[in-house]
């Protein structure tokens, strides 16, 4: 049996389904189409283990400002006093000056500077295809590759976003970060009868884990999130 420490999500519902939480040292995607609250999501799960746990979190920005994901988080109630435990390092002012291989070598060198600085536990990218776009892979099965494993050698869990297309789809991130990823977590929404939208969340896989592959309802009430059993889409 899996020994290795795991960090809740804090997702009321969802960490007894997938054995207590995520298991240290993971990489883990986060995919889903815009506006099923990827990125509040994230912010929440270093939010909470921040402030429930004390685990020192970092979420990497690559498009949305800080500024911008302070107003987001702090409408949904995540404060944001947890200075010590949380920090936003926002690269997005830093892409517009360096791109391709430069770039990188800056972004790797920014994240674990940080590190050195707080020693972060959880780390979230905002997003995976900010990223792919702007390091400009010449190889991407082998530099996508090499990034994970450089992720790896930082002994921290990280969970990437990823923004996927609306429709049908084959991959989540990627057919190589899908592969490559320790978990998946995919957000959706769904038609309920005529006039209702609901929020889906499926754990697509996590090793090492344990856990339930069906589609919860998801949804914010309170300053937290719940997932319980999906009411039927018909």
């Amino acid at each position: 049996m899996d020994q290795r420490p795991r960090y809740r999500t804090h997702v009321h519902g969802l960490d007894e389904n997938i054995g207590g939480g995520i298991p240290d040292g993971s990489i883990v995607l986060l995919s889903g189409t815009a506006g099923v609250m990827k990125s509040s999501l994230a912010y929440y799960i270093l939010y909470a283990n921040a402030m429930h746990e004390s685990v020192p979190g970092l979420y990497v920005s690559l498009e949305q400002s800080r500024d911008s994901l302070m107003r987001q988080v702090r409408g949904l109630g995540f404060d944001g006093k947890l200075k010590a435990n949380l920090d936003i390092l926002d690269l997005g002012e830093l892409r517009m000056k360096t791109e391709g291989a430069n770039w990188l070598d800056t972004f790797k060198f920014a994240i674990e500077e940080t590190r050195k600085r707080m020693r972060y536990d959880l780390l979230v990218i905002d997003s995976l295809g900010a990223l792919s776009l702007i390091s400009q892979f010449q190889r991407p099965r082998e530099d996508i590759f090499r990034m994970y494993e450089w992720l790896r050698s930082l002994n921290v869990t990280t969970i990437l976003i990823s923004e996927m297309p609306v429709g049908n789809f084959q991959y989540y991130g990627g057919e190589e970060t899908d592969f490559l990823s320790d978990g998946i977590i995919h957000l959706k929404t769904v038609d309920v009868g005529e006039t209702d939208v609901q929020r889906r969340l499926r754990c697509v896989k996590l090793r090492e884990t344990d856990h339930s592959s069906s589609y919860y309802s998801f949804y914010y009430k309170d300053a937290s999130f719940f997932i319980t059993r999906a009411i039927s889409d018909l």
